[in-house]
C-alpha cells in the first residue's frame, strides 16, 4: 500500500505544480487584444478662387469687386490646429492628429497637400471636429498674432522694434481658449483593407476681416480671424465640389433684383461622370464684416439653367450657376429677424447652394456656402 500512496501523492504534486504556474500573477500584464483597423488620410486645400483671379470668368457688372479684405494685402494667414477628431456613431471622438499643426492658409490657394495618415478603428463615423489655438495673420505689412497660451500681440511695419499686446487694446481671439467647429461627415470602414481619403479646405480670405487698430493719434489695419472660419470638408469619393469662384460685384439700383453668377468646380474621385439634375439657392447675411450667418431667405429652387450640368469622369468641370439677389425681399427679411440695412452701408452676404447629383446609379444632395461678398445699399 506504501508504495502506491507515494506514487499518488506525487502525481498530485505534479497537477499542483502545473496548475499553480499556469495561473497568472497578479502584477502580469493583461492579454493585448489586438483591435481592426483602417487607413484614413486626410489632405488641405483652399475651396476658393482668389478674389484677384477673374480670368476664368467675365463681368456683368461695372462696379468694383472686393472680398472683406483686399487679397493683394493679405500675404499671410497662419492658423495652428490643436486637434482634428473623428466622431464615431456613439458619439465618442477619436484624435486622428498626433501633434499640433500650423498651416499658412495662403501657402494652400489652388493647391492641395497631404495633413496627416493615420490607422482608425473600422465603424461608422459622422462628423470631424477641428480645433483651433491660435491665429497670425500678417495684413498691410501689419501682423497680428494671438493664442491660448501666448496672448496677443501685434507689430506695425511702419513702427519697427515696438509690440503692442492687450495693455494697449490688442484683443485676443483666443482668451476664452480654443475654438471648434464640427462638421458632418458621414462614412463606413468595414474591414482593414477599406481606406478613407479627406479633404478639408479652408477660404483664407474669407476666413479673416480688417480690424482697425487705434493707439494714441496713429490707426492702422490688420487681419482678425473669424470665431467660424469658412471650413468645409469633403469625402474624396464620388463627384464633390471642390472649389468656387467669388461671385461678382452686385450693383443694387433702387429696391431692384440684381443678378450675378459664379462658377463651381467639381471632380468624380471614382472617375465614373455623372449629371447635376437640379440646385437651391439661398443667401445668407454676413453683417458689416463678414462674422455673422443668419438666413437671409429661404432655400429655394433656382430654375436657371447649369451651364454644363454633367460632370466629366476624369479632370475638373467648371460649372456655371447664374443667381439672382432679390433685395427688396432680403431686406423685408432681415428687418422682421432685427437687422435694419442702411442706405450706403456695405454689408457682406453669402450664398448658400444644394446641388442634387446623380452618379454610378446614386442620388444624393450636396451642400456648400460660397466666401462672404459685397452688397452696398442704395
Amino acid at each position: 500500500m506504501k508504495p502506491n500512496f507515494l506514487k499518488s501523492a506525487l502525481i498530485l504534486c505534479v497537477a499542483i505544480a502545473i496548475v499553480i504556474s499556469g495561473c497568472k500573477k497578479k502584477d502580469d500584464p493583461e492579454p493585448v487584444v489586438s483591435e481592426v483597423k483602417a487607413h484614413f488620410s486626410m489632405s488641405i486645400g483652399d475651396a476658393s478662387v482668389p478674389h484677384g483671379n477673374k480670368s476664368a470668368f467675365s463681368n456683368k457688372s461695372t462696379n468694383d469687386v472686393s472680398p472683406v479684405i483686399n487679397p493683394a494685402e493679405l500675404t499671410k494667414c497662419e492658423v495652428t490646429i490643436s486637434a482634428i477628431k473623428l466622431k464615431n456613431v456613439d458619439g465618442a471622438y477619436i484624435d486622428v492628429l498626433t501633434s499640433p499643426a500650423a498651416i499658412d492658409l495662403m501657402q494652400f490657394q489652388g493647391t492641395v497637400s497631404s495633413l496627416l495618415s493615420v490607422e482608425i478603428p473600422v465603424g461608422s463615423y459622422t462628423a470631424i471636429r477641428v480645433e483651433a489655438s491660435g491665429a497670425s495673420t500678417t495684413y498691410e505689412g501689419n501682423n497680428y498674432t494671438a493664442s491660448v497660451s501666448g496672448g496677443a500681440t501685434v507689430t506695425l511695419a511702419d513702427v519697427p522694434g515696438m509690440t503692442f499686446t492687450s495693455a494697449q487694446g490688442v484683443t485676443n481671439a483666443f482668451a476664452s481658449g480654443p475654438t471648434s467647429f464640427e462638421l458632418p461627415m458621414a462614412f463606413t470602414l468595414v474591414n482593414t483593407s477599406d481606406a478613407e481619403s479627406v479633404r478639408l479646405f479652408f477660404d483664407a480670405e474669407s476666413s479673416t476681416y480688417v480690424v482697425s487698430y487705434t493707439y494714441q493719434t496713429n490707426t492702422w489695419n490688420f487681419a482678425g480671424i473669424r470665431p467660424l472660419p469658412n471650413v468645409g470638408v469633403i469625402l474624396e469619393d464620388g463627384i464633390q465640389q471642390i472649389r468656387h469662384s467669388p461671385p461678382l460685384g452686385i450693383t443694387i439700383v433702387g429696391t431692384t433684383s440684381a443678378d450675378y453668377y459664379g462658377l463651381h468646380t467639381f471632380v468624380d474621385f471614382k472617375s465614373i461622370g455623372g449629371t447635376i439634375n437640379s440646385h437651391t439657392s439661398q443667401h445668407v447675411f454676413r453683417g458689416e464684416d463678414g462674422t455673422l450667418l443668419i438666413d437671409a431667405e429661404t432655400m429655394a429652387i433656382n430654375n436657371n439653367p447649369l451651364t454644363p450640368n454633367a460632370v466629366a469622369a476624369s479632370g475638373e468641370t467648371d460649372v456655371r450657376a447664374d443667381e439672382t439677389f432679390n433685395f427688396s425681399a432680403i431686406s423685408a427679411t432681415l428687418q422682421g429677424q432685427g437687422y435694419t440695412l442702411q442706405s450706403g452701408k456695405t454689408y457682406y452676404f453669402s450664398l448658400r447652394k444644394t446641388w442634387n447629383i446623380t452618379t454610378n446609379g446614386q442620388t444624393y444632395d450636396l451642400t456648400r456656402i460660397c466666401e462672404p461678398m459685397p452688397v452696398t445699399i442704395p
